[in-house]
């Protein structure tokens, strides 16, 4: 009951944050225009948008996969993590009868894992060619256009205070001090998951018992990401700016959609984005030359977004924890020592 109770807890958290994440990146993209006045050069944006207008209703029946199979092949993320949803509920319900599926699973996903680690091993040589030839057909002009991003990243840190003062009622700006710590680790790493027990004893420290960090904080690794949220929001907008498309209600709400469902799909690794991206910009139709532009720059502001992912991941986990009687405001402010070590930090 009590791992019922904390999980949806932190589901509803984890959800809610990172929907309010894809909102601010689309509003950032629209206050700071990074799309508007940028000299592409000799890039080519030959591809032209056509704007299909489709009802509230058809955009609804467009998550509901109608052919699994098609939907795999063509990449289509919300129908994928739609059907993951339901197998795992059916998994869960045969319980024994189901790990063979279970184990099939967990080592295809391992597969796939070390397959994008290899790929990322060679990622720095490729993201220097790009960057190198963006920076030659752009100019350096593009870089302060996309520095635009890590400020509306740090835009977040509002709603993460207003958030971590309001449950808690504990010193907002005492939790980024103590935070300073360990941000190193997901600011040179840019990957969640590497840096899931330093967050664990991060928590502890802070007066998070530990079985509701050890459960809370390996799951958002991957299902919290509200940096991401708001990069792919603000490449949208950007996309759109570029190509002078006008953004509809009902483009905005599939994407607000999209990009939640892509964000809680993906894996907390580096350089990952650039995949959920592709599918976001594919839900709305748009042209996909320009992620070759927002990949040979993407680093520095992903090492922003791994930050925010990291201390999103801590704030939702004691939220939680205060909410479950399991957070020690004493420890939080120096009264009393923290239970377990905090060798890791």
């Amino acid at each position: 009951k009590q791992v019922g109770r904390i999980g949806s807890k932190i589901l509803l958290i984890y959800m809610c944050t990172t929907v309010v994440a894809s909102m601010v990146g689309i509003a950032g993209g629209m206050i700071l225009k990074p799309g508007v006045g940028v000299n592409l050069g000799t890039f080519d944006l030959s591809t032209e948008f056509t704007q299909v207008e489709t009802s509230f209703a058809d955009v609804v029946l467009n998550f509901i996969p109608t052919n699994i199979v098609a939907s795999f092949a063509e990449g289509d993320m919300i129908h994928i993590v739609l059907f993951a949803v339901f197998v795992g509920i059916a998994m869960s319900l045969l319980g024994e009868k189901a790990e063979p599926v279970r184990k099939f699973n967990e080592s295809f996903g391992n597969v796939m894992l070390k397959i994008v680690n290899i790929v990322m091993a060679l990622t720095p040589y490729g993201v220097c060619a790009l960057m190198a030839t963006t920076v030659a057909n752009l100019g350096f002009d593009i870089i302060v256009t996309l520095a635009k991003y890590c400020v509306c990243e740090i835009s977040l840190f509002i709603v993460y205070g207003l958030l971590f003062t309001i449950f808690t009622k504990q010193n907002f700006l005492k939790l980024l001090k103590k935070y300073s710590k360990i941000a190193l680790v997901p600011f040179s790493t840019s990957s969640s998951n590497a840096t899931i027990p330093y967050s664990i004893q991060f928590c502890r420290s802070m007066g998070v018992s530990e079985k509701v960090a050890a459960f809370t904080i390996p799951l958002g690794a991957t299902l919290n990401m509200d940096g991401t949220a708001i990069m792919q929001g603000m490449t949208v907008v950007f996309v759109s700016q570029l190509y002078n498309i006008d953004l509809t209600w009902t483009m905005l709400f599939t994407l607000i959609i999209t990009i939640t469902l892509a964000t809680v799909g993906s894996p907390g690794m580096p350089g990952v984005v650039m995949v959920t991206l592709t599918l976001v910009l594919q839900s709305v139709g748009f042209p996909l030359e320009v992620i070759a532009i927002i990949v040979a720059i993407d680093k520095f502001p992903d090492m922003f977004k791994t930050v925010l992912n990291v201390l999103g991941d801590t704030i939702c986990t004691i939220i939680v924890a205060n909410s479950e009687k399991e957070f020690k405001a004493d420890v939080f402010n120096d009264l009393a020592p923290a239970e377990g070590g905090t060798e890791l930090l």
